[in-house]
């Protein structure tokens, strides 16, 4: 129970010195500074091995639509004790993303929790931060804690905060075990002097409510029927003074009534505000001269959310507070999923459709998974339950999915029960003129941010206001290397924003026309997207309940797969003796970075990785002149022509050589940007049948260093710099049985648990239909379907369907 009494003088207080502005002024200009936002993780399945992949689509929501606030979100893997295992962070584009976890196959088998955000959540005291807890079977398997069951919890929450004597208040209670799962219960509700008031059972997954007029001076105490030990459970203290708020549900919004005393002015009700995500939504003036209100709250109107109303007197100050749901359905988007073509018998295609009936726009994701290796037979959690309901809750609800399982009357009382249990607040009133003019401590990065300063080599002198030639080289993807241009200010820095790359990568920086280039001292500033944010520990506790724990079936089958992995990668070859021919250095060189056309023979090959010498040359041109037989290279100004053979056409004209860069041509001015140290390889052909006109005039095809060589070389030059980018993403690897394999891998069994994973369905058109085409392995009989995505409009789609076998007539 809170007790509101001594916040209220605070509040008090602080009302008298920020007259100026009204409690909704405050909550307005606080939310358009730092709007709420949430996030939601689909993963392709509860539970795994280690050394698996656990892949996840992220969604981001704000304000009931997808988030466009945030550009980047972090995604952390913790283990029981709260350590990072595993951290990625991914770009956000139109509220969502995709990535990937690879578990180390070291993990021991124990429980593990993901925990997502982006900066701007973290505004917000980390209260809307993402966090969900996974099983993984690994090595080793640790304790776990053990309940014996017997302990029993009650909690009691007088609706709005207030238990106030000589007036109808209703009481909702929360009966669980010492692990925190909910236990029917039957109690009576008795005085001090031990006389019976009322008696009461609980409603859904423990809870209920009941209903007491108090005596002032009387403590009240509860007894659960059928306990040996007879224990008593205290309800909250009583109070003198202080109002009762109610809501009933009602069928165009919330009933209400407001029982106050008429000789405390302090304490009487002079109007309502509500408020979602921490935007006001309505303001209802009361009138000050009844002592007993009753009126409508019409929420026809609203988002569906939590609704958070706040009695106020005219002062300002919150008298009582009350949560209740909206739901008005217009969150949920139509989808249907269609099993146009079902084959359960090994490595057989499966065709489904996902149809989209509505002229829509979104991002949706799909997971197939084999049902006999969940977790749960059904989804608990989902993303309409999580971004709608338990992001705005503290502390652990038990399967939330039931509360938007059915329109039922019964389904309706139960969630408004957990209203009441959960009426706990993100913010109090009192701190509103504080935060409100607090500047905010994080901001959204922008996508990558990279700067710094340069200065002329050896010296403290920027290199003020040039234009600056960059080559951006990714070391785990040497095929993607691009190139860019930036500039400096007076004082030599410079910055590139809003730029989006991968993994470690590298930037050479030289001056756009090439004669300065080893004149640079480069001074980067830090990271803008890799940094640590001192997030407090998780609250394990909250997720530590048998109810979540894998059955022992599903976790000897997870054991025994485990145990074939380790086998399989533990078997050894018998001894084998190989004779083969070692590959040249050159060799090993070409295979490394010439394909296709370029792997032909060539005139001559230069191997620039293996050599023993010193290249110091500013451009690659520099250091071919006069050291290739037959090259003439000719500068005119600040540009290179290269000539072989001094080969004429038929008017006459020499014809220059034909330039390619990474096996894409290339204009020689961009080359002689690129320093002499960052070429791997030089090929020279004297005709090419990939070239224009066969390359008459000669080929020239240059390579830089990537991958290890690119690591490996001017580790210490002063013109490049290393930043770490997004963490990589990978696809998801779903075979295609329609393909001949080979003996080796036809032998291998498939034993997939997670049959296809389907992150990038994006929709923009009407009657839109998805094919949906997987393989199955060699082992699952049923399939589990998980569709789960978010509109253009806000709009969620949740679909569980398991498929199995029809069965047969008799």
């Amino acid at each position: 129970m809170k007790i509101l009494i001594p916040v209220f003088l605070v509040i008090l207080f602080c009302g008298r010195t920020v007259q100026a502005q009204t409690p909704e002024d405050l909550l307005n200009s606080w939310s358009d500074k730092s709007p709420v936002e949430k996030v939601y993780l689909h993963f392709d399945r509860d539970n795994y091995l280690a050394g698996e992949t656990m892949w996840f689509k992220g969604y981001l929501y704000s304000d009931f639509y997808p988030d466009t606030i945030s550009t980047t979100l972090y995604v952390e893997l913790l283990n029981a004790s709260s350590v990072i295992v595993s951290k990625k962070v991914l770009p956000v584009a139109f509220g969502n993303t995709k990535g990937q976890v690879e578990l180390p196959d070291s993990l021991s088998t124990g429980h593990y929790f993901v925990r997502a955000y982006s900066p701007t959540m973290l505004n917000h005291a980390g209260e809307f931060l993402f966090s969900r807890r996974l099983h993984i079977t690994g090595k080793n398997p640790g304790g776990s804690p053990v309940f014996s069951g017997k302990k029993t919890r009650i909690e009691f929450f007088p609706e709005s905060g207030n238990f106030v004597s000589d007036m109808p208040n209703t009481i909702a209670f929360k009966v669980t075990d010492e692990s925190g799962l909910p236990l029917h219960s039957v109690g009576i509700v008795r005085s001090e002097r031990g006389d019976s008031i009322t008696e009461f059972s609980s409603y859904h997954d423990g809870m209920g409510m009941f209903d007491i007029n108090p005596s002032k001076g009387i403590k009240y105490y509860v007894q659960l029927k059928g306990d040996p030990s007879a224990v008593k459970y205290d309800l909250p203290a009583v109070s003198g003074i202080g109002l009762v708020f109610r809501l009933m549900p009602n069928p165009l919004g919330r009933y209400f009534e407001i029982y106050q005393r008429p000789d405390n002015p302090s304490f009487r009700a002079a109007y309502i505000i509500g408020q979602m995500q921490h935007r006001q939504v309505f303001r209802m003036e009361l009138n000050p001269e009844k002592n007993d209100l009753i009126g409508l709250i019409n929420t026809q109107k609203l988002n569906s959310g939590i609704l958070h109303v706040t009695v106020f007197n005219k002062e300002g100050m919150p008298l009582a507070e009350r949560l209740c749901f909206v739901d008005n359905k217009e969150y949920r988007q139509t989808a249907q999923l269609l099993t146009d073509t079902v084959n359960f018998s090994g490595r057989m295609k499966n065709h489904f459709t996902l149809s989209f009936p509505d002229t829509i726009g979104g991002s949706f994701s799909v997971a197939i998974t084999d049902p006999d290796y969940a977790a749960e037979s059904q989804r608990s959690e989902n993303i309409i339950s999580s971004l709608l309901l338990t992001s705005d809750l503290k502390g652990y609800v038990h399967n939330p999915i039931y509360y938007f399982s059915s329109d039922d009357d019964s389904v309706k009382n139960a969630l408004d029960i957990l209203m009441m249990i959960h009426g706990w607040r993100r913010f109090k009133w009192s701190e509103l003129p504080g935060i409100s003019k607090q500047a905010l401590r994080y901001q959204d990065p922008g996508y990558i941010t990279i700067t710094g300063k340069v200065n002329i080599r050896d010296t403290r002198k920027p290199l003020s206001n040039k234009d600056l030639f960059l080559l951006i080289f990714p070391m785990e993807d040497s095929l993607n290397s691009s190139m860019q241009f930036m500039n400096t200010n007076e004082e030599g820095r410079f910055r590139l924003d809003s730029l989006v790359f991968f993994g470690k990568t590298r930037f050479f920086v030289s001056d756009m026309l090439g004669k300065k280039n080893k004149w640079l001292d480069l001074y980067p500033d830090s990271d803008s997207i890799n940094t640590s944010f001192g997030l407090p520990s998780l609250d394990i506790k909250q997720y530590l309940n048998p109810a979540a724990t894998i059955p022992d079936s599903i976790s000897s089958r997870l054991a025994y797969d485990y145990a074939a992995i380790l086998n399989a990668e533990g078997q050894m070859l018998g001894a084998v003796t190989l004779k083969v021919r070692k590959k040249s250095p050159v060799q090993e060189l070409e295979e490394r970075y010439a394909s296709g056309l370029f792997s032909g023979l060539s005139e001559k090959t230069i191997d620039l990785v293996n050599t023993k010498e010193k290249i110091t040359q500013n451009n690659i041109f520099d250091y071919i002149q006069g050291r290739v037989p037959g090259i003439k290279v000719q500068k005119n100004g600040f540009n290179y022509q290269l000539f072989y053979r001094q080969r004429f056409s038929l008017t006459g004209g020499a014809i220059p050589m034909i330039l390619y860069l990474n096996e894409m041509q290339t204009d020689a001015r961009l080359i002689s940007t690129i320093p002499a140290s960052q070429v791997s390889m030089i090929k020279i052909f004297s005709s090419f049948f990939g070239a224009e006109g066969n390359g008459t005039g000669g080929v020239l095809a240059i390579y830089t260093k990537q991958g290890a060589d690119l690591n490996n070389s001017l580790s210490t030059s002063a013109d490049i710099f290393m930043y770490k980018g997004y963490s990589i993403t990978k696809e998801f690897y779903s075979p295609d049985y329609s393909v001949p394999v080979k003996t080796d891998s036809a032998s291998q069994k498939d034993h997939r648990v997670t049959l296809h994973w389907q992150p990038d369905i994006y929709v923009d058109g009407g009657d839109t239909k998805v094919p949906v085409v997987f393989y199955n392995n060699d082992r699952s009989r049923r399939f589990k379907v998980i569709v789960e995505g978010m509109t253009s409009e806000g709009k969620m789609v949740f679909i569980e369907k398991i498929i199995s076998p029809s069965p047969r007539p008799f």
